[in-house]
Formats: structure tokens, sequence, C-alpha cells
């Protein structure tokens, strides 16, 4: 199999950059290549969100609640974080995308007489793909490839919930379940689609549910006609029902993490054609391998799980940094948080932006 890299947009995205939309975003109204993020955290809500993709914002519009979203092109990167307060109840969430990953957290903490309440990060990637073999252009195939998701899940209470979940889409569309498939070792729900799903709930107990898994998708297309992968993902804190029992119940999705783990294969019906075939991607991404995400949590540079004062006093000490490669710095340079090898103002933005981050992702 070759995997060649093709820009869309001629000069290739500054990583960090991203665009901020209206509320609304969805992986239906992204434009590929690129990606999303939304957070929102509420003390009620009603109706249902679907499936990881669906555009969350009309949900988290109670008195108490935030919202928050944000949308990239090509091989950018965008963050976004909610953090919902009502009386008894608190709810925080954040999440970071990139081509390839999704980092993502949340927690909820609500009476168990609440309607709805959750907090939830959700998004992805969007990729255009080409795929063509010199003896099957024209033909159907099926693009094999794995997605890697961990986590730590905690729920408490009598109706606490969490789960973290991610699906497949081509060109917008959930795609069926078909021989390529395989939920790994995820918690299965009824549904007729690919989607890898780990989730627990409490009955009055407290439950944790360490994540470590593989699902593997297998996506239908036409070797030589360009077709559209999605892969999204959410990290829910939530109530798997409400009633009249008094207290509170908890939901926790600590530390998730949805990778893109490789091509698995190229088939042409149930014939293995990966070796001939080349897979190109518009957004210049190398697609054969695992993607490796980021630090899961920048700015935390003493490593206790939280961006706080600490973390600003250790930023302050190394502030003003001109060259992070001069010896003399016994320490390195830690406050280098966008990798240019100064420590100055750009540095100070993006730490503005990761501090008082209580739960690292």
């Amino acid at each position: 199999m070759s995997v060649q890299s093709r820009s869309a947009f001629g000069v290739l995205v500054v990583a960090g950059m991203c665009v901020n939309a209206q509320a609304g975003i969805s992986q239906s109204t992204l434009v590929p290549p690129g990606g999303f993020v939304q957070a929102g955290a509420t003390p009620s809500a009603s109706g249902s969100i679907g499936w990881p993709g669906d555009d969350l914002s009309p949900f988290p519009v109670n008195a108490g609640a935030q919202f928050s979203e944000g949308s990239f092109p090509g091989l950018g990167v965008v963050s976004r974080s909610a953090i919902g307060s009502a009386p008894n109840y608190s709810g925080n969430c954040s999440g970071t995308v990139g081509m390839g990953y999704a980092l993502l957290s949340a927690f909820n903490n609500a009476p168990n007489s609440a309607q709805g309440p959750f907090a939830t990060a959700n998004g992805g990637w969007k990729e255009t793909f080409t795929i063509t073999h010199p003896s099957h252009n024209g033909q159907s195939g099926t693009l094999q490839f794995t997605v890697d998701v961990s986590a730590f899940l905690r729920v408490t209470g009598f109706a606490g919930s969490a789960s973290i979940r991610v699906v497949p889409y081509k060109n917008n569309a959930l795609v069926l379940m078909n021989s390529f498939f395989s939920p790994g070792n995820s918690v299965p729900f009824g549904t007729d689609r690919q989607y890898g799903n780990w989730s627990i709930a409490s009955f009055g107990n407290t439950d944790t549910l360490p994540v470590n898994g593989t699902a593997t998708f297998g996506i239908p297309f036409t070797f030589g006609t360009p077709f559209t992968v999605g892969v999204y993902g959410w990290a829910r804190g939530s109530m798997r029902s409400q009633s009249g029992v008094a207290g509170n119940s908890t939901g926790l999705v600590e530390n998730g993490v949805i990778r893109w783990g490789g091509i698995l294969g190229v088939f042409a019906g149930s014939t293995p054609v990966t070796a001939g075939s080349t897979v190109i991607g518009a957004s210049g991404k190398d697609w054969g391998p695992a993607t490796q995400p980021p630090d899961p949590c920048p700015g935390d540079f003493n490593l206790d799980g939280q961006v706080d004062d600490a973390d600003f006093v250790i930023f302050v000490n190394s502030y003003n940094i001109l060259d992070c490669a001069d010896p003399s710095m016994p320490e390195g340079c830690p406050g280098d948080m966008n990798g240019d090898g100064f420590v100055d103002d750009a540095d100070f933005v993006d730490f503005a932006f990761a501090y008082n981050n209580l739960v690292c992702i």
C-alpha cells in the first residue's frame, strides 16, 4: 500500500490555528479536511443528543448552563471547555481535537431529581480520501482501520452514568455494520451501526471502568472516487434516569483519548489489495500509521493533574527565556508551550487558556 498525502490548501494550516463558528457545528456541516469540538454542561436538558458528531448546541440552554464550540481547517487543532453551575449541581467538560485524535473529559454531579443534566465534550475530524488501484478503479472496495480509545470512568450514587463513545461516518452518514467491523472489548448496545462504546452506570453504588480498547471499522468506497470519512467521539457524564431518590449522582470520564490507530488494509470485495493501492488524504496527513496525540494536559508543568498557581510559578520562572537550548537552563524550558524554542507572550496566551483546568484530560 502506498499512502500519499496532499494539501487541499496549497500551504498547510499552522497547527493551533482554529476558526470559531456559530453555534450549530456538527459532522454534517463540517467542511473537510478539518475538525471540531463542542463542550456543554447543563443542570437540566430534554431530548436526545443521538450520536457523537451530532450538534450539541440545542441542549445546554437552561440557567446555569455553559456551551462552547470551535472548528479548524486542514491540520489545525482546537480546544474548548465548559463549566455549568446551579444550586446543588456542578458540571465541567473539555476537549482538544486535531486530525486523527480527540482528547476529551467530562464530570457531572447532579441531584437525582434533575431532568437530563449532563456534561459532554463532543467532536472529531473529517478527511477526504481517494483510493486507487490499477486493477480495481471503478469497483467497490473497503477501507479498514482501527481507532484506539482509553479513559477512566467512574460513577456514584443512585443514577450516575459515564460513557466514552466513537463512531465513523462515510459522506456524513453513519456506517452500517459489516464483516470488517469489530467493536473490540466495548460495551454492546442496540444498533446496526458501527461504533465503539464504553459505559457504566450506578444503582446506589460506586463503580469504575478503566478503558483501553480498539474498535475496527470498515468503510465501503469506490476505487478512484473521492469520499469523506469522519471519526467522532464524546466523553459524557450524565444520569441514567430521573427519580425522587434523595441525594446526588455523579459521572466522570477522565483522561479520555480517541486516536486513529492506522490503516489495517484495503480490500476489493473480500480480497486484500493493500500492496497495490494508493491512499491519498486531502489534508496532507499520512493516514497509514497510528496518530500520536500531544500532551493531554498542556500547562501541567508539575504533573499533578491540574493547571493551577503552582504551574504559574513555574511558567513565570521560565518566562522571557530567549533560547531554550541554553545548557545553563538545568530544568529545560517548561514554559515553551508552542515549541518554538522561546518563552514569550505567545506561550503566555497558551498558558492562560490552559490555566484553571482542574481535571486534566
